[in-house]
């Protein structure tokens, strides 16, 4: 997770138009990504976004576009991935201001009406208490899969 977080920021600092996801980056998101094995070299890094601090609380958000349905291909076979529209909890920390990008105060994923999800909860918590709204904080990782816009977004809320 440390790799992955260290990745995000530096594609902060070197990258603020669309660049191809090499080998390297692949590797750590789809490390981060659950271990889906899912091949994200095609894609192009749009934008990132992380503002974990010292104590590792903060949000991060992963965006990246591919050319065709080849990643769609990929996460329908795999079978782990759930079809949108998302559950109640899904789609309240998308929409809800959980996920929110802070300078337009907008989600960082837009509606979406076609596309998938995968949802890790790394909570202490998960456990005894399975319901992710009703815990007092919050670490997961999120991928959802725009199908319609062959986009990407991960993202990870620590608090």
């Amino acid at each position: 997770m440390l790799f992955f977080r260290a990745i995000t920021v530096l594609f902060l600092a070197l990258f603020t138009f669309q660049t191809p996801v090499n080998t390297e980056e692949s590797a750590a998101v789809r490390k981060a990504a659950f271990g889906t094995g899912i091949d994200l070299s095609a894609g192009e890094l749009v934008s990132t976004y992380d503002d974990h601090g010292f104590h590792g609380d903060g949000t991060t958000c992963t965006i990246i576009q591919f050319s065709d349905d080849a990643l769609l291909e990929e996460i329908e076979a795999a079978g782990t991935w759930q079809a949108f529209p998302p559950d109640e909890a899904v789609n309240q920390l998308l929409y809800g201001n959980y996920l929110d990008d802070p300078e337009t105060q907008e989600p960082f994923v837009p509606p979406i009406e076609k596309g998938y999800y995968l949802l890790k909860d790394r909570n202490s918590q998960a456990a005894e208490k399975p319901n992710i709204m009703k815990r007092g904080s919050f670490n997961f990782d999120l991928a959802v899969y725009d199908a319609d816009n062959r986009t990407l977004y991960y993202l990870v809320l620590d608090t």
